[in-house]
C-alpha cells in the first residue's frame, strides 16, 4: 500500500481529510436507480442470453479478506463521481462474507460514505460466484473472474459484460499490470476500451484514462 498499512481501511478511508465514515441506513441505499439496475440485470439475462463467463478456479476466501482498492471500472451512471472507493472483506459469524464499502462522491472534501453489505458464495463454484445482497431479498451476481497468484489483484464482473472492476491491494497500479489485467478482460469478451481508471488521489483528476465525470 502506498499510504500506509491496509489495516487503515478498517477504521476510515485512506485519505488526508480526516473525515470519519458515516453509515448509510438500509433504506437510504434503496433507490429508484438501484431498483432499475436490478430490473435491467434481470431483463438482460432473460433476453440477451450471454455466454457465461468462466470463473476463476479455486478462489481462496482467506486470501480475499482484507482491504481492496477499486482502481478501474466500466463507467456507469450508478458509480459516477465516485472517489477513493475501497472494500474491506471479512468473514461473518455465519460463514458468509461481510463487505464494508467506503467512498467519497464528487470531491475529496466530501464526507466518507460507509455501507455494510452481506455477500455470500454459491456452493460448488470454487468460491468464485458471489451474491451481493443489496437489499433483501434481492441478490446480484458478482463473479470472481481472475485472481493474481499472490492476490494482489482481482477481477470482478458479470455475464452481460456491461460491468467490470479491477481490485488492487494498492490504490495505484502500474501501466504494465493494468494492461495485463485489461487483456484478461479482453480474453473474456469484454470491450477493454470502455474501462477507465478510478480516481484515488487528487493528483489523478484530469489525467487521461481516468474517469473524471462528476468530479470537481
Amino acid at each position: 500500500m502506498v499510504r500506509g498499512d491496509l489495516s487503515a481501511g478498517l477504521t476510515g478511508a485512506p485519505s488526508s481529510s480526516g473525515s470519519s465514515p458515516s453509515n448509510w441506513s438500509t433504506s437510504a441505499r434503496i433507490s429508484a436507480p438501484l431498483v432499475l439496475l436490478v430490473l435491467l440485470c434481470q431483463l438482460q439475462g432473460c433476453f440477451d442470453s450471454p455466454v457465461p463467463l468462466p470463473l476463476a478456479a479455486g478462489v481462496d476466501l482467506n486470501s480475499m479478506y482484507g482491504a481492496w482498492y477499486i482502481v478501474a471500472t466500466i463507467p456507469n451512471r450508478f458509480e459516477k463521481g465516485m472517489i477513493s472507493p475501497y472494500d474491506v472483506y471479512s468473514k461473518r459469524a455465519d460463514g458468509d462474507i461481510r463487505e464494508d464499502f467506503y467512498c467519497r462522491r464528487g470531491k475529496f472534501e466530501a464526507p466518507v460514505k460507509h455501507v455494510v453489505v452481506h455477500d455470500s458464495v454459491v456452493p460448488g463454484t470454487g468460491n468464485a460466484h458471489w451474491l451481493v445482497e443489496i437489499f433483501w431479498p434481492v441478490k446480484l451476481p458478482f463473479l470472481v473472474l481472475y485472481t493474481d497468484p499472490r492476490y494482489r489483484y482481482v477481477l470482478f464482473g458479470e455475464d452481460n459484460r456491461s460491468f467490470g472492476w479491477i481490485y488492487s491491494r494498492s490504490p495505484t497500479i502500474d501501466e504494465t499490470d493494468y494492461r495485463m489485467l485489461l487483456n484478461h478482460f479482453g480474453e473474456l469478451g469484454y470491450d477493454t476500451a470502455k474501462f477507465r481508471r478510478i480516481i484515488q488521489f487528487p493528483w489523478q483528476i484530469g489525467l487521461p484514462g481516468f474517469w473524471n465525470d462528476g468530479i470537481q
